[in-house]
């Protein structure tokens, strides 16, 4: 299966042996394992090297969540708004008056350039000036938004600007290890509130048995908790120590287990490569972003009223630009390369056949949690490309795909003796 050492390093393609599957609750020293310990894969000799695997994965994205959260890009976003709308309203005016005299003397002086700055201006009707000044009042308004917090330390002396500067990275980076740590800590009891229950006997008997072989097929030493949740969406999620399995997945592929079976065994290389705790110290860097975008999110969703939508938006905006925009491209990467590795952990494992049956009945199993989850940490690539990086060498893969769910044909409704 194609796996990362312990200590985070470079990830091999080489299919690890099946060995004999641990107990899901360890026994270290003869005592029951702690809480923090229940649930995590066994192939880390840590607790710290799981967290370290995790945490150190995506650094690109946590610099990026870092820079959007605590360097304030969203008060940046609404300085620069701000300044451009006036800076151009203001130079529009101002050259309506003016005319060719908005023009400074200098530039009006240079040959071939002030003429033709003259006459550009004139017939532009101050058009051309606003563009200008719209341009320079966003620049100028974005540089001051990032800086402004840190003028004034700076301003007392180096010293004290830099430690501004620092102190800012440590409270960030501590407030998401403590979010990892709540995640982590608290995560049964997390998803008993969003839904998620224990395995009925029947489920029980369904999917402990696939979940056994999957994990022995991959490799692992133990396998997390299952859990399932009444939805009827066909998901499946992989956390820090547990898995969830929507009773939609298991209703939409109850006659075809190996489609079970493959999307038991994604989800465990997810967690076997701690994309789950990466995520959450993303999000915790993230933290103050994201308060603000799942509870505004969860309020322009459930609400109707289009005036009151807008007003959640025009309140909010720099905030959903700067997750749209700018965090969530810089997560894409990765979260696409854990998609790919735990589609190639399937395979691995056996689950060809059943991995492209699921990519192709289900536009995505791994939907978005929430507002948050959906703009920041659940970003997939193409089914199309993913079913391409699973193909068996050798074999043609023509479309329609034979695992495809056909489509009904077309019902023409005539006039009764037509």
């Amino acid at each position: 299966m194609a796996e990362e050492t312990q200590d985070g390093g470079q990830t091999s393609t080489a299919t690890t042996p099946p060995v004999t599957a641990a107990p899901a609750m360890p026994v270290q020293g003869g005592k029951m394992a702690s809480r923090f310990t229940v649930g995590r894969p066994a192939d880390f000799v840590s607790v710290t090297s799981w967290l370290r695997a995790g945490i150190l994965r995506n650094g690109r994205g946590v610099v990026a969540a870092f820079i959007a959260a605590w360097l304030y890009v969203p008060g940046a976003l609404f300085a620069a708004a701000v300044l451009a709308v006036s800076s151009g309203i203001g130079a529009y005016l101002y050259s309506g008056l003016r005319g060719e005299q908005t023009l400074p003397e200098s530039v009006r002086s240079v040959p071939f350039l002030g003429d033709a700055m003259e006459n550009l201006l004139t017939k532009s009707s101050g058009v051309q000036a606003a563009v200008l000044a719209v341009l320079l009042g966003a620049l100028i308004g974005f540089l001051l938004g990032m800086i402004w917090v840190f003028l004034g330390p700076f301003q007392e002396s180096v010293v004290d600007g830099v430690v501004t500067v620092v102190g800012a990275i440590i409270i960030g980076c501590v407030v998401g290890l403590l979010y990892t740590l709540y995640r982590v800590l608290f995560e049964h009891r997390i998803l008993a509130v969003t839904g998620a229950r224990r395995l009925s006997r029947r489920e029980a008997d369904l999917l402990l048995p696939l979940v056994r072989s999957a994990a022995d097929r991959l490799g692992l030493r133990n396998h997390p908790e299952v859990l399932t949740h009444d939805s009827a969406e066909a998901a499946a999620y992989a956390h820090t120590r547990h898995i969830v399995i929507h009773k939609g997945m298991i209703d939409s592929f109850v006659h075809t287990p190996d489609a079970i079976a493959a999307t038991i065994a994604h989800e465990l290389v997810h967690w076997r490569n701690a994309d789950a705790v990466s995520t959450a110290f993303v999000r915790g860097v993230a933290f103050p972003l994201y308060v603000v975008q799942a509870g505004g999110g969860w309020l322009r969703d459930r609400t109707r009223n289009g005036f009151l939508r807008f007003l959640i938006w025009l309140a909010l905006w720099p905030v959903f630009v700067t997750v749209q925009y700018f965090v969530a491209p810089m997560q894409a990467s990765d979260s696409r390369r854990a998609e790919f590795r735990a589609d190639e952990g399937a395979v691995l494992a056996g689950y060809r056949a059943g991995m492209r049956k699921v990519l192709n009945r289900l536009r995505s199993f791994e939907g978005g949690r929430n507002g948050w989850n959906a703009a920041i940490c659940a970003t997939h690539p193409a089914n199309e490309l993913r079913l391409e990086a699973i193909e068996e060498p050798g074999k043609d893969y023509p479309l329609p795909d034979e695992d495809a769910p056909a489509f009904p044909f077309p019902v023409i409704v005539t006039e009764p003796g037509v």
